[in-house]
């Protein structure tokens, strides 16, 4: 509740009234009632960084452990505007010696970051980039019109930047209270 002071003007005749409450209601106040917020919201962000996280682990284990080479789906599996440029990444054996290292340990590094909840909000940026880069690769998506899966784990890793998911039972928490970390500007922007 806040305290304020309204002015009222009546027929000329400034009037004051004090000590008056006003309730600003917050964003979410009223949808849910505070308990219930706080008692789901923490474990299904921590579900959804787990599981994020999880994606990208397995992903990068199953192509590192059975052998990957990023030319196959470049080369054959590219479509729409940016094909021509995906198709001769996928033709070039020095990109390919960059691209497939990339991709493997991108993965892995991605997912150990976000299961372990270390600079959460670095891997998700990194993790939206890398299925951004993958979504436009087969523009315009085969199944569905607009929305394919590349674009809901956009989503959900925007959700768990924004969130700051690795504050919460994760090591950005413990991180963040290191005295060297504190003083390094923006350094609370990759962590969360």
């Amino acid at each position: 509740m806040v305290q304020a002071t309204i002015e009222q003007r009546h027929s000329g005749i400034l009037s004051r009234a004090t000590a008056e409450e006003i309730h600003v209601q917050g964003l979410g106040e009223g949808v849910w009632p505070t308990k219930l917020a706080n008692a789901i919201l923490p474990p299904f962000v921590v579900l959804m960084r787990l599981t994020m996280g999880w994606i990208f682990v397995y992903a990068g284990f199953d192509k590192l452990i059975n052998g990957f080479s990023a030319g196959g789906f470049l080369v054959h599996a590219t479509r729409g505007p940016l094909a021509g440029w995906f198709q001769s990444l996928g033709e070039n054996q020095a990109a390919l010696d960059v691209i497939n290292p990339m991709v493997v340990w991108g993965e892995i590094l991605i997912g150990l970051a976000l299961v372990f909840g270390i600079t959460t909000r670095w891997a998700a940026f990194w993790g939206a980039t890398m299925m951004f880069m993958f979504y436009i690769a087969q523009l315009p998506p085969e199944h569905n019109p607009f929305m394919e899966y590349y674009l809901i784990y956009i989503l959900v890793l925007g959700v768990i930047g924004a969130l700051g998911a690795g504050r919460i039972l994760g090591l950005d928490a413990v991180i963040e209270r290191l005295p060297f970390v504190r003083r390094i500007p923006g350094a609370s922007y990759l962590l969360g």
